[in-house]
């Protein structure tokens, strides 16, 4: 059996090995394209040390921050912003030297909004189309520009928010925090967790997803006495015992922890789980070291 210490440190040195010249990380091994997700999931993974490391990576996030304030999913595409803004600021959150590189990309995180925002989106499901069962005037943030709120984006979207100073002041910034949590506990599947977007569609009760609850559990980690939190929980903690893929394991065993919830058999299994790391995803890498690692890294997190 190996310990979760043991291999957290396997798995950073591998993080390490695959860190591209520019400072960031693919998203698989062997690929030279660098990705915003791994790349943020592994600064969190190795912050602070080792520091070299963490400074290439920062100067790379830094530099394929768009114009407009947004980052995208991958350099070179998105010029006009993806849902990993949120996850660039939760990697600079602690960063006080760079002030507006941050103060851009709040002030674009503020004016992405879900398309069922809008007045003609509202009627439209509250009209036309009952196929779906939520509370439009309850959005969030979407994966791309002009298109409906999603639980994964949402969620980052509302981690990052509680890490912006208050003496910013920026417009909007409680509002869309306060609609972005009430976004989630909207939808909610009706027997606790989430989907990837709504709870019902054509009458139906969609199932929920392990990562996908893990991550808005992480979100609303300041409404532990919700209803629709106590209900997840209690889904997660059922559910995570049957859970054999890394990802999943990692985002459950975070989330769980974050509620107080004991986690140390799921990290346990998960690092057996992972064996030597040969995994070739980096951001599934990263976030089982973030796992494994989760009182130190739940700070980096929440807020």
């Amino acid at each position: 059996m190996l310990s979760t210490e043991s291999t957290r440190a396997a798995i950073c040195n591998v993080l390490e090995e695959r860190q591209l010249s520019s400072g960031g990380w693919p998203a698989l091994a062997g690929s030279s394209q660098v990705a915003v997700e791994p790349t943020v999931y592994s600064m969190l993974a190795l912050r602070p040390d080792p520091e070299r490391a963490y400074e290439r990576a920062l100067r790379c996030l830094l530099d394929c921050q768009n114009p407009n304030g947004s980052w995208p999913s991958f350099i070179g595409d998105d010029a006009e912003g993806a849902w990993t803004t949120a996850l660039a600021l939760l990697a600079l959150a602690n960063n006080s030297e760079e002030v507006a590189s941050r103060r851009k990309g709040f002030q674009w995180l503020l004016r992405s909004v879900g398309k069922e925002s809008s007045w003609v989106w509202r009627w439209k499901f509250r009209t036309a189309d009952r196929h779906v069962r939520f509370d439009p005037n309850k959005f969030g943030w979407p994966w791309q520009p002009n298109t409906n709120s999603w639980v994964v984006p949402t969620a980052f979207a509302v981690l990052a928010l509680r890490h912006l100073p208050s003496s910013w002041s920026l417009e909007h910034s409680e509002l869309r925090l306060e609609r972005g949590t009430e976004m989630l506990l909207d939808r909610v599947c009706p027997g606790g967790g989430w989907n990837a977007g709504n709870s019902v569609v054509y009458g139906a009760a969609l199932a929920p997803h392990p990562d996908d609850t893990a991550i808005a559990l992480l979100a609303l980690r300041h409404c532990p006495h919700e209803s629709a939190v106590q209900r997840s929980l209690a889904w997660l903690e059922g559910k995570a015992s049957t859970l054999s893929a890394p990802w999943s394991l990692a985002w459950s065993a975070l989330a769980l922890a974050a509620h107080c919830r004991c986690v140390g058999r799921l990290l346990s299994f998960l690092a057996d789980r992972v064996g030597d790391c040969g995994l070739s995803d980096n951001a599934t890498l990263a976030v089982i070291a973030l796992a494994l690692d989760c009182e130190r890294c739940l700070t980096l997190l929440t807020r």
